[in-house]
């Protein structure tokens, strides 16, 4: 058996090492300084950076301190393999008792580059301060710039004087650092505190801006992210229902679906964090957007089936599921699209702005599963019956969290036999005949049984009720 080895990858790292080997060079260069000493100290530093061990790194002399000042300010890459903690800054300290200016610019400059890749900000953040003073050059409240809520401090006090931001960091004299870490995690949290003011539940710029992922997943303070404080701030101050579109896209953009398992990973970052209030709040919301959904799949396959009584029915289905929702009797919802349906949400929304839902694996007809203030309902596209539930069995599928890829069968007459076994059966099901309300009466009736409230005049238009008094008298 014969192997080929190309020689390119070799040749490749030859190239990547004569780059680096220039760098260095030229960082000794601007270092100022031809001191063969420097220099040995700044080649083993160089390399130590260079594959990632700067753990192995010790300060012996000044020489080493110099050459870990010149790596503070170089290229993101050499600086992000730096890790800088109490001990070595003892040792810097140590070494140089009457202190280095160059090593404390450095260190400033690192500080406010790097913010968000340093361990302990308040470690460095002390040390600079001290040294500050020693030269001089400390401005008065700057330990609360140099510490790990200065972005929160920096932020919040542009707010409290009401100073636009640019003016803030410029009276500061930050303005030199406006691309580093620190000052674009501080802008960040200054948006986040802006939310309190914006118009509630009106479209805002803020609101793409704090729902960004580089926004969301940055450090607001010790305990939180920004996104964290995003979201209570929008969830405390949107409306239960009828919440605007920017507003529901903003929060599930940043913290996705809150109908997942405990161990998902989503709930804890995001969910675990805020009240069981605030996650069902947005569970309601999410129960009408599920509505939204299997509606457009119901109406997309009556206009694309040409499907005349489907076409004929959707207003009054449509009716139906937005009354019950409007009237606060359904409390949980589970949406199950078919892959045609999927196709379409898919091709017409954005993924971060949709819920989590289920597939629906054979056929071409989705199901929604509601969760009533009393029992249970599963109502399916297309010509499906509707089913009624007064209990379920935690072993069906349609009350689990999740994402799930079922049958059409288990969700309707295989869960009815399956519940059957537990004494879990259908209470009713039935089509929807259109004939004089047949299926909207049937329905009250059955809901109204079950300990739902419910009249005809939530779930159905003014023209349809008038007619339906008619047949059936005020219900």
């Amino acid at each position: 058996m014969t192997f080929f080895l190309s020689d390119s990858v070799y040749r490749n790292n030859i190239l990547i090492m004569e780059q680096l080997t220039k760098e260095q060079k030229s960082i000794a260069k601007k270092a100022g300084t031809d001191n063969p000493k420097f220099e040995a100290a700044w080649s083993k530093l160089f390399n130590l950076l260079s594959r990632d061990c700067f753990d192995l790194f010790s300060i012996e002399d000044r020489f080493d301190v110099r050459a870990l000042s010149i790596a503070l300010t170089a290229n993101s890459q050499l600086r992000s393999a730096i890790k800088i903690n109490k001990t070595l800054l003892n040792k810097v300290s140590e070494v140089l008792p009457s202190g280095s200016n160059l090593f404390m610019e450095s260190l400033f400059q690192y500080f406010l580059s790097n913010f968000n890749s340093i361990n302990d900000p308040n470690e460095i953040g002390d040390w600079l301060c001290k040294e500050r003073k020693r030269k001089g050059l400390f401005h008065s409240a700057e330990e609360k710039i140099l510490c790990s809520e200065g972005p929160t401090f920096l932020a919040k006090q542009a707010i409290k004087l009401e100073t636009n931001f640019e003016q803030q960091v410029k009276n500061w004299q930050l303005d030199l650092y406006a691309s580093g870490d620190f000052v674009k995690q501080s802008q960040s949290i200054y948006f986040v505190e802006q939310l309190q003011n914006i118009p509630v539940n009106q479209p805002h710029d803020l609101l793409e801006e704090v729902s960004k992922k580089s926004v969301a997943n940055s450090r607001y303070d010790a305990s939180d992210l920004i996104g964290h404080v995003a979201l209570r701030i929008l969830i405390d101050r949107a409306p239960s229902q009828n919440v605007d579109e920017s507003w529901q896209n903003a929060v599930i953009a940043i913290a996705g679906d809150p109908r997942v398992p405990k161990s998902h990973p989503r709930y804890s970052k995001w969910w675990s964090q805020l009240t069981k209030i605030q996650s069902k709040k947005v569970q309601g919301w999410l129960s009408k957007l599920d509505l939204k959904l299997f509606l457009e799949a119901l109406e997309d396959y009556s206009k694309s089936s040409r499907d005349n009584d489907m076409m004929r029915m959707f207003p009054s289905r449509k009716h139906f599921l937005e009354g019950m929702h409007e009237a606060g009797t359904i409390v949980h919802t589970k949406l199950y699209l078919s892959k045609k349906a999927d196709k379409y949400i898919r091709k017409n929304y954005k993924p971060e702005h949709i819920p989590d839902y289920s597939i629906v694996e054979d056929g071409d007809r989705s199901i929604i599963y509601a969760e009533l203030t009393n029992g249970h309902m599963i109502e399916g596209s297309h010509n499906c019956q509707i089913w009624f539930y007064r209990n379920l069995h935690e072993s069906a599928p349609v009350v689990k969290f999740g994402r799930q890829r079922e049958r059409y069968r288990s969700l309707t007459v295989g869960l009815n036999e399956t519940m059957y076994k537990y004494g879990c059966e259908a209470y009713d099901n039935f089509t929807h005949s259109p004939s004089n309300f047949s299926w909207q009466r049937r329905s009250i009736e059955v809901l109204q049984a079950i300990g739902v409230q419910i009249k005809a005049s939530d779930v159905l238009s003014t023209s349809d009720y008038n007619k339906y008094k008619r047949f059936y008298g005020v219900g």
